[in-house]
């Protein structure tokens, strides 16, 4: 393997490997969120014990993501991320079968753990091993393979559940999410299999030969101690705030309080009056979804003429126009203020979720990236909490209040903070 700027075929497959990799797990992230129903009567339980299954499944990402982003280095983000999609997968398989809710439940738990490996890794390992022009679009590829997996696990698992029941359902999903989590392995393969020290000492070569291109070289395991004696780095900040970041994370977690709250209560919404709508058909507007995977996968072409200030801005400028939108009782209006509101939030997001990993001074890009994370599902906890209050004591226009504060901070944190572009990484 070169020790310059990748090849077009090995970028091809680095960023097809870990969008992949975001399908699979988020298939199997909310693959209960669906089924509570069924779950509740299966076992006899009642709501709030149900909704564990979903909830604890986000509070192991969020407690796990920032030990995983420290680990990567060591054990290689390649093996990371391919564990972490395996063993999540195997997990799903066993859901099924559990005899009881507590045992579901602690298994939702564990897949949380196997799912933190891999977002907490997979945005820096791109900074790793892709050119920097390359990076912002094969991040937003990233995101939208979270968004699929996000949006298939709901409608695919309830879906399948229909013909299966719930047990088939969670079987079907977890089958295809390993399958997902085979062709990962093997388009990494390059780097799972290749071993520490031969990765180590190409990466010293490298960084001898062209030490201004050695953060760039395609070697993903160079952080291993062996290259660290060779080559000593910047001092790094235990918690990187410094560079604008805390500006980015608290982006990421205000722009989640607003996509986390307004679809959590949006359901409710739409089955009170003057809809009534099924939860069939409920479910059929997480298709909105599809408007950030459009979003994400165009990012890279905007950010190559826009700034990221200049796409934040103009993203937030759109979730405000949506929510406004949503005010009006007419389902079709409803939806293309969501669908704004989806297309806002996603530009803030990937624009966020980019400059969090990538590569600066003084800065982890791994744990950068995963503070960002943890922060970001901290806002999903938040705005669902919080929308559900507001939703019970002033109904749908206090969600929209909601979503209009946080929108407005989103921008006033990015018109009093300096632009932090994409190209200078180094």
């Amino acid at each position: 393997m070169s020790t310059g700027e990748p090849s077009a075929t090995s970028t091809r497959r680095t960023t097809a490997a870990v969008f992949l990799a975001g399908v699979s797990v988020f298939l199997v992230l909310y693959e209960t969120q669906g089924l509570l129903p069924a779950i509740r009567g299966a076992y006899d339980i009642d709501a709030p014990t149900a909704s564990l299954t979903v909830s604890a499944t986000n509070v192991a990402m969020a407690v796990f993501l920032i030990p995983f982003s420290m680990l990567a280095p060591r054990i290689g983000h390649a093996r990371q991320i391919a564990g972490g999609v395996v063993l999540a997968a195997l997990l799903a398989l066993l859901l099924p079968f559990m005899p009881s809710p507590e045992l579901l439940i602690v298994v939702r738990f564990l897949q949380g753990v196997a799912i933190a490996a891999v977002p907490a890794t997979a945005m820096a390992y791109l900074s790793l091993r892709l050119p920097a022009a390359a990076l912002p679009g094969a991040i937003g590829v990233y995101i939208a393979g979270n968004t699929i997996g996000g949006l298939s696990s709901r409608l695919l698992t309830g879906l399948a559940a229909e013909i299966l029941g719930w047990h088939g359902g969670l079987a079907f999903t977890a089958a295809v999410s390993l399958v997902f989590g085979v062709i990962v392995v093997w388009l990494l393969r390059h780097d799972l299999f290749t071993t520490t020290r031969a990765i180590a000492a190409r990466e010293a070569s490298a960084t001898a030969a062209e030490p201004s291109t050695a953060k760039q070289s395609s070697a993903v395991e160079s952080d291993t101690s062996a290259v660290a004696d060779s080559v000593q780095p910047p001092r790094r900040a235990i918690i990187p705030l410094g560079s604008g970041l805390w500006r980015i994370y608290l982006t990421g977690f205000l722009c989640m309080i607003v996509f986390g709250g307004s679809f959590t209560m949006l359901g409710t919404r739409l089955q009170h009056d003057p809809w009534g709508l099924s939860e069939g058909a409920v479910a059929l507007f997480f298709l909105i979804y599809l408007v950030g995977t459009l979003v994400t996968t165009y990012y890279g072409r905007l950010a190559t003429k826009f700034s990221r200030t200049s796409l934040t801005l103009i993203g937030m400028v759109m979730a405000l126009v949506g929510a406004g939108l949503t005010l009006v009782n007419s389902l079709p209006v409803i939806i293309i203020g969501m669908s704004l509101l989806t297309g806002g939030f996603f530009l803030g997001h990937t624009g966020a979720s980019a400059s969090a990993s990538a590569s600066r001074p003084g800065v982890d890009s791994t744990r950068s990236a995963a503070i960002y994370l943890t922060v970001y599902y901290l806002g999903t906890s938040l705005g669902a909490w919080l929308s559900a209050v507001l939703f019970t004591d002033f109904a749908w226009p206090g969600v929209v209040v909601m979503c209009m504060t946080s929108l407005l901070a989103v921008l006033i944190l990015t018109l009093s903070g300096a632009s932090i572009g994409f190209k200078k990484r180094s």
